[in-house]
C-alpha cells in the first residue's frame, strides 16, 4: 500500500518540484522590477539543486519536460563554474610589483575589535577599507596608525554608514562622496600610485535592499558607479560590500557599463556573508580594469561580524592587457598618456566634500600635505593632520 501511495503521489511531487525549479528564473528575468525577485535571484546554488531533483523527478513522467529541466540546470551550472576556471588575466612574470588589499564590513555594533586588529598585522596589507566604521572602531584601529599614517575616516554609530580608508602610502587625492545616488550610501575615491602609475581606487558600500529607500530606485547606485568609473577611465580597482551578488542582472550590468571584471576569475565564488551559516553567499566583492591582474584571493577569519573579509593581492597584468582609453573620456580624463595621468593627478588632488558634510581642508596648507581626515558626523572634522610630500610625489602631482 505504501509503494502504491508513493507511486500515486510521484506524478504530482514532480509537477511540482518542475514548477519550483522555474521560480528562479524568473525573479531573475524580474529582477530588474523588483527588489524581491532580485533577493530570490542570489540563491543560484539552490536554484540548481532544485532543478536537477526536478529533472530526476521527471524523468518517469514526462521526459521531455525531464530533458528541458536538465537543460536548466547545465545553464545554471556553468554560470556556477565560472569563477572555477583559470585565471583569465595571468600577472606580469617580469614585474615584482604587488599590493595586498584588506576589505572589511567589521558589522558596526561588533565588539570583538581586536580581530581585525591581528589580521592587519598579520596580513599587513598596502590598503585596508573598512565599511561599517563607527567612532569605536576608528579608536580601535589607532593601534595600527603607526603602519597607516594616511587615513579617511568617516565614522557612524547608528546607521552602518561609516566608512574608511587606511593607506601605508600617501595617496595622490582622496574624495568622499557623501551618496553615489541621492539616498544611497556613501564612498571614498582615492588616486593611488602602483608600479609607477597613478590607480583609482574606490571604496563603496551599497544600500542593502531592506534598507533602501523609496526615492532610491533599483540598481541606480550600480549606474551611478559604473558612470563614475567610466567618466574616470584608467586603472581602476573598485572594492565594496554591495549587497547583492552576481545572480542579480543588477551585477552583470555594473561589470558590461563599467569595463571591469569580477576578481574572482579564477579564484572560486567565494561567498562572504553571513558568517554563522553554513550556505553563504558572496556579497563583498573587488572589480578590476584589464590591466590590473589578480596574483591571489581569499577570504579571511572570522572576525565577529556578519562578513567574512577580503584579502586580495594585485599585481600588473600583462603588457597585451594594458589598457585602451575608453571612447567616452576626454583627452583630460585618464588614459595610457602620462601627461593626461599628471594633469588628472593635480586637478584632482584634493580632498572634496559635499556643502553639507565631509572634511574641509585646512587653510593654506596644499592638498598633498593632508595625510589623514578623520570625520564625526556629529563632532564635526578634527584637525587634519600634515605631512610634506616626498620628491616622487611631488613630481607626479605636477
Amino acid at each position: 500500500m505504501k509503494f502504491a501511495l508513493a507511486r500515486k503521489l510521484a506524478k504530482p511531487l514532480a509537477w511540482a518540484l518542475a514548477a519550483g525549479s522555474l521560480v528562479h528564473p524568473l525573479a531573475t528575468w524580474l529582477a530588474r522590477l523588483d527588489w524581491r525577485a532580485d533577493l530570490v535571484a542570489h540563491f543560484r546554488e539552490p536554484a540548481l539543486a532544485l532543478s536537477l531533483l526536478a529533472a530526476a523527478a521527471m524523468a518517469r513522467v514526462r521526459r521531455p519536460v525531464a530533458v528541458g529541466l536538465g537543460l536548466l540546470a547545465l545553464g545554471q551550472g556553468w554560470g556556477l563554474a565560472l569563477c572555477s576556471w583559470p585565471n583569465p588575466v595571468p600577472p606580469d612574470s617580469r614585474s615584482l610589483a604587488g599590493l595586498r588589499v584588506l576589505l572589511a564590513n567589521v558589522l558596526v555594533e561588533n565588539e570583538d575589535r581586536d580581530a581585525l586588529v591581528r589580521l592587519i598585522r598579520r596580513e599587513q596589507p598596502g590598503v585596508v577599507g573598512v565599511l561599517e566604521l563607527s567612532r569605536g572602531w576608528s579608536e580601535t584601529l589607532e593601534a595600527v596608525r603607526r603602519d597607516y599614517p594616511h587615513r579617511y575616516e568617516f565614522p557612524d554609530d547608528d546607521s552602518g554608514r561609516g566608512i574608511g580608508l587606511y593607506l601605508r602610502l600617501r595617496p595622490l587625492s582622496v574624495e568622499f562622496i557623501p551618496a553615489l545616488a541621492p539616498g544611497g550610501m556613501p564612498a571614498i575615491h582615492a588616486l593611488i600610485e602602483f608600479d609607477g602609475r597613478p590607480r583609482h581606487l574606490w571604496l563603496v558600500h551599497l544600500v542593502s535592499p531592506f534598507e533602501r529607500p523609496a526615492g532610491l530606485p533599483l540598481g541606480r547606485e550600480f549606474d551611478a558607479l559604473a558612470a563614475r568609473v567610466r567618466e574616470h577611465g584608467g586603472s581602476t580597482l573598485v572594492l565594496g560590500d554591495l549587497n547583492t551578488t552576481d545572480g542579480s542582472p543588477h551585477f552583470g550590468r555594473f561589470l558590461a557599463s563599467s569595463g571591469l571584471r569580477d576578481s574572482r576569475l579564477g579564484f572560486g565564488r567565494q561567498p562572504s556573508w553571513p558568517a554563522w551559516s553554513p550556505y553563504r553567499i558572496a556579497l563583498d566583492h573587488a572589480f578590476l580594469s584589464p590591466d590590473l591582474a589578480v596574483r591571489g584571493r581569499r577570504l579571511g577569519p572570522a572576525i565577529g561580524s556578519d562578513h567574512f573579509p577580503l584579502i586580495l593581492d594585485v599585481a600588473p597584468a600583462r603588457e597585451s592587457r594594458k589598457p585602451t582609453a575608453q571612447p567616452s573620456q576626454s583627452s583630460t580624463d585618464f588614459g595610457d598618456s602620462p601627461a593626461n595621468l599628471a594633469r588628472s593627478a593635480s586637478r584632482r588632488n584634493s580632498i572634496s566634500r559635499s556643502e553639507s558634510s565631509g572634511p574641509s581642508r585646512p587653510e593654506g596648507a596644499g592638498s598633498a600635505a593632508i595625510s589623514s581626515v578623520v570625520f564625526d558626523a556629529q563632532a564635526g572634522p578634527k584637525a587634519a593632520i600634515r605631512a610634506s610630500r616626498t620628491p616622487s610625489e611631488a613630481a607626479i602631482s605636477r
